[in-house]
């Protein structure tokens, strides 16, 4: 599984650089493919890769798109279902990485998008436009997901030694 992390500062405040640094380096292990992470004003979002489906070959994480900016650890298993309910069918469905189901499925559904999607996932998304930071996790709770919340920031992380590693 991927490790996904990130970074809210409530206050508005410039992300501190060992912020992201540490959280990155707690999860490491989790990422022989890569280990990225993207920062803006006060928000932060990382993600140790480790690809497991052919659909994942070619996915960057986090992934930008416009305002809004998702990392996750996912899969998709009604990829078919979701591709044609949110109108993806000009593409090969191979092309389509469950990253980008799960951001379509957001722009489409909003905060209600976990309801429509099957398999196991944990995943935190920015939204800019919104300035908010809506996170989410399989109904059976698979996929590792931890969190902690207090009038000045919100961090989450797939390994609570990632939330440790703040400083």
């Amino acid at each position: 599984m991927c490790g996904i992390f990130g970074y809210w500062d409530r206050k508005r405040r410039a992300l501190p650089d060992a912020a992201l640094d540490g959280m990155a380096r707690s999860l490491a292990h989790r990422g022989p493919d890569g280990l990225e992470h993207w920062r803006h004003g006060a928000v932060g979002l990382g993600q140790a890769m480790l690809r497991t489906t052919p659909e994942a070959a070619q996915e960057m994480l986090p992934l930008v798109q416009g305002e809004l900016v998702l990392t996750a650890d996912a899969r998709i298993d009604n990829r078919d279902e979701l591709i044609r309910r949110l109108g993806l069918t000009d593409r090969p469905a191979g092309q389509l990485a469950d990253s980008a189901l799960i951001l379509a499925a957001y722009e489409k559904w909003g905060t209600a998008c976990p309801e429509y999607l099957v398999g196991d996932f944990a995943f935190a998304l920015w939204d800019g436009h919104r300035r908010t930071l809506f996170c989410a996790r399989d109904h059976l709770g698979v996929r590792p997901f931890y969190y902690h919340c207090s009038p000045t920031f919100f961090a989450c992380a797939s390994e609570i030694k990632a939330l440790l590693a703040l400083p």
